[in-house]
């Protein structure tokens, strides 16, 4: 168990970095939404973070900046996470068919994260002009995540010695996600056909983004916790023995 680097060192600088990449990106988007080309900049109420990731923006402006920053950030995301998954497979030894059906699933969301970065909102378009090819990777990062907290959520509190807040932490996550897939996929309609709804769409997509990865920093917190103190009784062990 030495791969502690990938699993609380580097998901803390991933944060960080995602969250400067991000801001930056605002800054620099041209303008327009959804409904409105005309709008200035960029509103965290009415633009999507998805908007950061075209290549022209809804204001008919080159985008090539922010659509850079944001990408790169869902990439680093993507494999750092794919990296923290992988790390902890052999971490549930005890329990294989969990422990390995939780690092597919966290595997396929993390190859979504990258998916969308390279499938920006207003490229791959079909015929009714919805960009399909991201709005499937985009989907299968919360789908995906919502089985991916579920498991863990077993796994942890089938493994001694590992805290169980973090076992209801991930419990929470997943009630959380799911709610946000019913309610955009269901309840929310068409902010294009209904504008009223786009404010909806936007905090809630937002609001959802922000809680997953908090919760896979949470997470790694946690790993990286077991880790020491398992480390720390082996040493224990060995220095009685």
């Amino acid at each position: 168990m030495n791969n502690k680097f990938w699993i609380a060192t580097v998901p803390t600088y991933t944060m960080i970095i995602f969250i400067l990449l991000n801001i930056t990106a605002m800054i620099f988007y041209p303008g327009g939404n959804l409904n409105d080309p005309n709008q200035v900049g960029y509103f965290f109420r009415y633009n999507f973070f998805s908007d950061l990731g075209m290549t022209v923006s809804h204001s008919y402006e080159n985008n090539m900046i922010s659509c850079i920053l944001f990408n790169l950030s869902l990439c680093i995301v993507g494999f750092t996470f794919g990296m923290l998954f992988l790390s902890i497979r052999n971490l549930f030894s005890d329990f294989p068919i969990l422990s390995n059906l939780a690092t597919i699933l966290g595997i396929i969301g993390c190859i979504s994260f990258v998916g969308v970065a390279f499938t920006p909102s207003n490229l791959y378009l079909d015929s009714l002009n919805d960009p399909w090819l991201h709005i499937i990777f985009a989907h299968w990062i919360f789908r995906s995540l919502s089985g991916v907290s579920l498991l863990y959520s077993i796994l942890i509190f089938k493994t001694k010695n590992f805290k169980n807040k973090y076992a209801y932490g991930f419990i929470l996550f997943g009630i959380l996600v799911l709610a946000y897939v019913l309610y955009s996929e269901i309840f929310l309609k068409d902010p294009r056909v209904y504008p009223e709804y786009l404010i909806r769409h936007v905090l809630s997509q937002k609001m959802v983004v922000i809680w997953i990865l908090f919760s896979m920093y949470f997470y790694s917190i946690g790993v990286g916790e077991y880790l020491s103190n398992f480390n720390s009784n082996i040493n224990n062990e060995s220095e009685n023995s």
